[in-house]
């Protein structure tokens, strides 16, 4: 196992719930460990203050960890630049997963605990899309698996990550 990197790396999955954020993120998280040491917040295991806590936690850990992942709606421009003035603009992969609103209000449905499908048509109104995100993933049309892998060529594009087959 690596040790931690010189550059931590902050990867925040940002998109309306049932995008597939946290599917993506723990299979991704899975595949960094094999490469270093992770941290990954959920934001649905966060009871309130939902920002304020992750804020307090990517403070707390940004040193510790070669990975942290953070998988909330970030619906809001300024909770990204906020990651950003936290970890610093350049060690901040931002992962924007679009998907259908029919289609994620039908996985809200097989969700424990689901949201109520009014919540999901207010921030899917009320999202501010980035941008320009690191990765754009349309995740109603591409796989959970397809979408790690298009954010692991992105890590190894960014000398976040070297596999075993780019030493020697």
């Amino acid at each position: 196992m690596a040790g931690v990197l010189e550059r931590p790396c902050v990867i925040v999955f940002c998109g309306i719930p049932g995008s597939g954020k946290s599917t993506i993120a723990r299979k991704l998280a899975t595949e960094l460990e094999k490469s270093g040491r992770v941290r990954l917040v959920i934001s649905d295991r966060i009871s309130d203050k939902i920002y304020e806590r992750i804020f307090k936690l990517l403070s707390e850990n940004l040193g510790t960890v070669d990975y942290f992942l953070v998988d909330a709606t970030f619906y809001r421009k300024e909770w990204r630049e906020k990651v950003k003035t936290i970890a610093g603009e350049g060690n901040v992969l931002l992962c924007y997963l679009r998907c259908p609103l029919r289609t994620c209000i039908e996985r809200n449905k097989s969700r424990e605990p689901s949201l109520p499908e009014r919540a999901i048509h207010i921030i899917s109104k009320e999202m501010e899309g980035p941008e320009n995100p690191d990765v754009l993933i349309d995740t109603g049309k591409v796989g959970s698996e397809r979408a790690v892998a298009q954010i692991l060529e992105k890590l190894i594009h960014e000398e976040w990550l070297v596999i075993s087959s780019q030493l020697g």
